[in-house]
């Protein structure tokens, strides 16, 4: 009997999505629909745990190529149960529903707060209120949450810890697929005490005319190393791929896996931070919940020596995370623009006189 597919390609995924450059969500006529029979990858994470050495083997060099063609994939048979899912989104959902003199302590928070509640990015900041209702809490190594609902905290507490173990095991294999030792790019981020983010994001329904879509949250890279996603079974989630947008279409039970800006320093370029949005349209509100890990908030992140021999093609600096992420959390959302406090600037070579 063939095998299963340990991950599944194509080679146009967004034949009609061109990136036009502009950051409103694009008519749905003009985004490809893409999921795994549309070109996401999709890697299976009982084969990185339990397979075979053969398979296991074969598992890591698809996972490099996702994480350096893509930034992005899913992961299946991934061990998270359903319920404490359903759990966790439903505590979220009844955030959401509390009145707002009850959310009120979490609402004027700054970007490096552990509680904040909102809606926009930060909208101090940005000066544009996106179609977002959003919950962000800081998890680990310590767990800050807010008091109601009573339930939130311990459903929280046991997804957050679910997820991470999770993503700690997709880093030592992303470690492997760079052609190092699993423990490398850990232990240079010092993710055995990362820290760890827990969002909940709820996007309106649409009220505009049918097709209509707007922006939820604008075109972004994330600040972290590696973030987890799953929604209400509402698509709204865009990610770009060659210049062009597709709309992500998940598999039944699979998490998203987006990679991060920390990845790409750490990797000194190889693997690319994927730029995503989400967009707003239809009758259904939309929900996702993320689950981001990160370097500790101390360590200095930078490219790993393995990868930059002899010091030649150095494409990043050395920057403190916690830096990192109060810069691209206190700025307004520009793309990848973030990247450029780390990234090397080179000097243009002058030209010979004629």
């Amino acid at each position: 009997m063939a095998e299963t597919p340990l991950l599944h390609h194509s080679t146009d995924p967004f034949a009609d999505g061109e990136h036009n450059g502009h950051d409103p969500a694009a008519p749905s006529s003009d985004v490809a629909t893409c999921g795994a029979d549309g070109g996401i990858p999709v890697v299976d994470f009982d084969v990185l745990v339990n397979g075979s050495a053969d398979r296991r083997a074969r598992a890591i060099r698809d996972l490099g190529r996702a994480c350096e063609d893509w930034g992005f994939f899913m992961v299946v048979n991934h061990g998270v149960p359903e319920e404490l899912k359903e759990a966790t989104m439903e505590a979220c959902r009844e955030l959401f529903s509390l009145p707002e003199e009850e959310k009120a302590g979490y609402l004027e928070a700054g970007p490096m707060d552990p509680v904040r509640i909102g809606t926009g990015f930060f909208s101090v900041v940005d000066g544009v209120r996106y179609w977002r209702d959003y919950l962000k809490m800081f998890v680990h190594p310590e767990l800050h949450c807010p008091a109601k609902p009573p339930k939130l905290r311990d459903v929280a507490a046991e997804y957050s810890a679910k997820t991470r173990g999770l993503l700690l095991v997709l880093a030592k294999a992303i470690s492997e697929s760079l052609g190092l030792d699993g423990g490398r790019i850990p232990e240079a981020m010092d993710l055995e005490s990362c820290f760890q983010i827990l969002v909940a994001n709820h996007y309106p329904p649409c009220s505009g005319p049918p097709g209509d879509a707007g922006l939820g949250m604008p075109a972004h890279s994330d600040h972290g190393f590696l973030t987890l996603l799953f929604q209400n079974g509402v698509d709204g989630l865009q990610v770009e791929r060659d210049g062009r947008w597709g709309l992500a279409k998940p598999l039944p039970g699979a998490f998203f896996v987006i990679a991060g800006d920390q990845l790409e320093i750490v990797s000194n370029g190889r693997y690319k931070g994927a730029l995503h949005r989400a967009v707003v349209g239809g009758e259904r509100a939309r929900m996702s919940v993320v689950s981001m890990i990160s370097p500790c908030l101390d360590t200095v992140v930078e490219p790993v020596p393995e990868l930059v021999p002899d010091g030649r093609g150095l494409e990043f600096r050395g920057v403190r995370y916690r830096d990192y992420m109060e810069h691209q959390q206190s700025n307004k959302l520009d793309g990848k623009g973030a990247l450029d406090i780390a990234r090397v600037k080179r000097d243009i070579a002058a030209q010979p006189e004629n």
